[in-house]
């Protein structure tokens, strides 16, 4: 018996057998899967020794569990949502992931903040605000925005993270502004931060604006009657007028976007529908008797998944994500833990909630329209990455021409450096097979030396070629020391930069008497200088091939970037610590590892900082006082 297996047989003795949730790891402590189970000791053995050790996709996770992490809970639900939180925290490869699930924005109105904003967010959270989406579809997500903006005149917000924001310049609600943007002059926005509208007449607006994306829009269409003739009895007649053109936007758009049926109730209708190894989620959404969603959403299917496994995934990742939860869920099949979810749902919405599969009447057809325009949307996503594939190779095929090269290049790796004046120099390795980033493969260095000396200061400065030359060579260093992250070997080498970095990367080649092609992309004339030749090849700007390699070197660019910037914040987050009483090198460590950022670390209170490993309440104060001082910032 292996140590592995000796490990795994200890781990399953000691099991546990309630309710809980279980996380498979790899040997290198990444997490691989997270499920929940009723017994947690019957549920994870079966893998081992049950039907699961039998079916296809499971083998090979199952083969790479070097681990397993239990969580016990109180009972079943809690070990649902906290399934549902795990998943959406770690995103483990062998749980059922959508196609850029991740990539999906929500709408998000912060109805929880004195002046709420419609904001475009990628990141649900549990946090107060009401969530509306995902939207697959980006041209209706804007569609949206643009014309509840018209007719409520709500503040927008587009958050990338922390650090990137775009849209209402009022951030600090606190306080007004001395005079409005562009968008309340072209009466897209009411005005709160100039106080042209109160509080109370804005908060309004938000809700109606959440009342709308619901579906409710009989009730919104009510209550501005209302407040329309109320308005006109007062001879308030331009406020009237307002009104009467907001009735109208919303009475248009509810006509041209609503199917209506004859049934009152809240239902999300799911149908799936799957063929080589592609599948499609379909979600009709009807609010108050009107059809008013049909999305799609593409999921990889691996052999031996059933419907009623990726449906069960999609309707858990969906509501975890603080969307609006429906009077009925409605299902092609019937699901393992439909009662459970019953459950949780009619927690989140605050009443009964009704998971069924078996239907009649609308609610038939409601499902049957589901199922056709699954298979219909799935027939055009095959389609698509079919065409998507001949594209592919024909500029493969087109690049091995222009190169000469003997074979078609299936494998490319890609290099860049990044620095700032030669700080927190990093290089990045990515990694295309067949035309398609393989993530996974993406490496990343911490450049070490990369200094030349300056002949007429006498003073040190970063070279960029040297950079290159270290990153390469600890690549196929760790190349035939063995090391399996580095195990294979490009069809094609690819460096940014021009004749320079080029004759770097065939120097390192040579050092390690390896014979493989390579070339160079110059970013100003797009010019690609290749070996053995005094002219660089100037590729047509419609090539298939030039646009192939300038997506490589472009995202060989971005991963660069990213860690570079990382590194230089941490930096200077680190360079802050340091100036802190108190704060010693193990307190230095644990708070960067735990915060990443100024901005988070800003945004901490004493209490979270307390509770940082290595850190007291003491130490916690001083460093939130440290932190804002005045002076600090105004030096």
């Amino acid at each position: 018996m292996s140590k592995r297996e000796a490990m795994l047989v200890e781990k399953l003795a000691a099991l546990p057998e309630g309710p809980g949730v279980y996380l498979f790891k790899d040997k290198q402590g990444r997490i691989l899967y997270i499920g929940k189970a009723v017994n947690l000791r019957n549920r994870v053995r079966s893998y081992f020794h049950g039907e699961d050790a039998y079916r296809p996709w499971l083998r090979e996770m199952i083969a790479k569990i070097a681990d397993i992490e239990v969580l016990t809970t109180r009972n079943e639900k809690e070990a649902l949502i906290l399934e549902c939180n795990l998943i959406k925290l770690h995103r483990p490869p062998f749980n059922i992931r959508f196609k850029d699930d991740k990539a999906y924005p929500f709408l998000k109105v912060t109805l929880n903040e004195p002046f709420p904003a419609l904001i475009v967010t990628r990141q649900p959270k549990e946090d107060g605000a009401r969530y509306f989406g995902p939207y697959p579809d980006g041209k209706a997500l804007r569609e949206t925005i643009e014309f509840l903006k018209r007719t409520f005149g709500i503040r927008t917000l587009t958050v990338v993270n922390e650090r990137r924001k775009s849209g209402c310049p009022w951030r600090d609600t606190s306080k007004f502004l001395p005079r409005a943007c562009l968008e309340y002059h072209l009466h897209r926005c009411s005005g709160p931060c100039v106080n042209a509208i109160s509080q109370e007449e804005y908060r309004q607006i938000a809700v109606q604006v959440c009342e709308f994306l619901e579906g409710r829009r009989n009730e919104i269409v009510k209550q501005l009657e209302r407040s329309m003739w109320e308005a006109a009895e007062r001879e308030e007649f331009e406020k009237a007028a307002k009104l009467r053109d907001q009735i109208r936007a919303i009475q248009t758009v509810t006509e041209r976007q609503a199917v209506h049926l004859p049934i009152r109730e809240d239902i999300d209708a799911y149908a799936f529908a799957s063929e080589m190894g592609l599948g499609c989620v379909q979600m009709l959404l009807v609010r108050g008797g009107m059809l008013l969603s049909d999305q799609h959403f593409v999921v990889r299917v691996a052999e031996g998944q059933s419907a009623a496994e990726i449906l069960s995934a999609f309707v858990k990742q969906r509501y975890s994500s603080g969307v609006p939860v429906p009077k009925i869920v409605l299902l092609p099949v019937e699901l393992e833990d439909a009662d459970l979810i019953a459950e949780w749902l009619s927690e989140k919405r605050g009443e009964p909630v009704a998971v069924r599969s078996a239907a009649s009447g609308v609610l038939r057809d409601l499902l049957d329209i589901a199922e056709r325009n699954a298979k219909q949307a799935l027939r055009e996503e095959l389609f698509r990455e079919e065409q998507e594939k001949i594209a592919r190779e024909y500029a493969l095929r087109s690049l091995q021409s222009h190169l000469n090269l003997p074979s078609v290049p299936h494998r490319i790796e890609c290099y860049d450096i990044s620095t700032t004046m030669g700080v927190e120099t990093v290089g990045s390795m990515v990694v295309f097979v067949d035309g398609k980033p393989e993530k996974g493969e993406y490496r990343k260095f911490r450049v070490k030396g990369a200094w030349i000396l300056d002949e007429t200061t006498g003073k040190p400065q970063p070279d960029d070629y040297a950079a290159m030359k270290e990153v390469l060579t600890r690549r196929f260093r760790h190349y035939f020391d063995g090391d399996p992250k580095f195990s294979q070997l490009p069809d094609l080498l690819l460096v940014d930069g021009g004749k320079g970095q080029l004759s770097v990367a065939l120097q390192v080649l040579r050092e390690f008497k390896l014979n493989l092609p390579v070339a160079a992309l110059a970013k100003e004339h797009e010019l690609l200088y290749v070996p053995n030749s005094e002219l660089p090849i100037a590729l047509p700007f419609n090539s298939p091939a030039l646009h192939l390699l300038q997506r490589i070197r472009d995202e060989a660019h971005r991963f660069a970037l990213k860690y570079h910037r990382k590194r230089r914040t941490q930096r200077a987050l680190r360079t802050i610590l340091d100036e802190v009483p108190g704060i010693g090198p193990a307190r230095k460590k644990a708070l960067l590892q735990h915060f990443g950022s100024l901005e988070a670390l800003m945004k901490a209170s004493v209490d979270e900082l307390a509770k940082v490993p290595h850190m007291n309440r003491k130490a916690a104060k001083a460093l939130w006082e440290f932190l804002h001082q005045k002076d600090l910032w105004n030096e």
